[in-house]
């Protein structure tokens, strides 16, 4: 409140009683003839509170990182990784508690920190919890000063805590839903991908029936059923293609097994599987790989390796032979492996996409070809 009057000596001693009484009001101007101001206990709050952050900024953060290091998502963070965006956080709040101030929006600050959070592994939950850690610090803090939190100082704390907690949860919420979607795309893209082996064999079974039947031997009804089974596969091959083109990809949503393998075996079990339709083409497979040799892999993932190229080399190489190797190479940690086929083979220009992620070719070439990896 404003107070103009003439004061005495005596009015100046009760003064400076009444100042000390109500824990140091801010500027007091003393004199005869001058206008003094006397600050409400609610603008005394805010300025306590502000000057309470900005001198114990690092005891803040300090009693923070320590309830924070509990939450599972921050096990192993260092100081810096965990303090984030939170000192600068402090800083909003302790300008917003001037009195010539009005509370400020934490924008950049709470969703950078959201979007770091998300990256830290935090789950949504520890998101919103250190930031209550933080409110609680702050609060047991003014409290040990003597500083009562209430009218508009809470407002601002509490304007302040829920602005950041609002951006920085819908930043997380975000990243979340782009991770959810883009791995929904990825697993349905790997099981769309996993289906083209199957609809191969079923290509090649079809194909056998063709060939089987001469034409002579062949009546209406054989031929509507070739022709129904033909067109199903191929138009859901086509419809497969089309999704794989437009997927974001495979991986991140299988979660691969991995162990020591004997790869002799797991290759044989594929060329049980394939046997009937090398033998439909009169191809033979044949299993050149070392029965001692081992390999650290996923049983799914490599199985569906060598089904890609074993059922490519049979679709290719009617009446012919396809060999399946492997060997240490000089370095002792990695095998190198090959399928090796007497068909069609890959054109030149063709070589440099055949790890293109679903790159299929329909190309017509003859001799001798390859393929090895690692």
């Amino acid at each position: 409140m404003l107070i103009g009057r003439q004061i005495t000596t005596a009015d100046r001693t009760k003064i400076v009683q009444r100042r000390l009484r109500t824990f140091h009001r801010s500027q007091v101007a003393l004199g005869d003839g001058e206008v003094y101001r006397l600050d409400s206990m609610e603008e005394q709050n805010l300025l306590r509170l502000f000057t309470l952050i900005k001198n114990q900024h690092e005891e803040l953060l300090a009693r923070w990182r320590e309830q924070v290091r509990k939450l599972p998502g921050a096990a192993g963070l260092d100081a810096p990784t965990i303090n984030n965006q939170v000192p600068e956080l402090l800083d909003t709040l302790a300008e917003s508690l001037k009195a010539e101030n009005e509370a400020r929006e934490t924008n950049a600050i709470s969703t950078e920190h959201g979007l770091l959070r998300w990256q830290a592994g935090f789950d949504v939950t520890e998101v919103v919890s250190e930031y209550n850690i933080l409110r609680q610090c702050l609060q047991d803090a003014a409290e040990h000063d003597g500083i009562t939190l209430r009218g508009r100082s809470l407002r601002i704390i509490n304007d302040i805590f829920d602005d950041a907690i609002g951006k920085a949860v819908k930043a997380f919420e975000t990243m979340m839903t782009i991770e959810l979607q883009h791995r929904h795309d990825e697993h349905l893209a790997f099981l769309l991908h996993d289906l083209r082996t199957p609809l191969e064999a079923l290509s090649l079974a079809t194909t056998l029936l063709e060939r089987s039947l001469p034409n002579d031997e062949r009546n209406s009804s054989v031929n509507a059923a070739l022709s129904v089974l033909r067109g199903n596969i191929d138009r859901l091959s086509q419809r497969v293609r089309v999704v794989l083109s437009t997927a974001s990809g495979l991986g991140k949503s299988f979660r691969p097994e991995f162990g020591l393998l004997n790869l002799r075996a797991q290759v044989q079990k594929i060329i049980r599987d394939l046997e009937p339709l090398g033998a439909s083409v009169g191809t033979t497979v044949r299993n050149q790989i070392d029965e001692q040799l081992e390999v650290y892999s996923d049983e799914i993932l490599l199985a569906q390796i060598f089904e890609n190229l074993v059922s490519n080399a049979l679709k290719f190489t009617p009446r012919g032979t396809i060999e399946i190797g492997a060997k240490e190479t000089t370095d002792g940690q990695t095998l190198e492996c090959w399928v090796k086929d007497s068909g069609q083979g890959i054109p030149p220009e063709q070589i440099d996409k055949v790890f293109d992620r679903f790159e299929t070719s329909s190309f017509q070439h003859s001799g001798i070809r390859s393929l090895e990896f690692t």
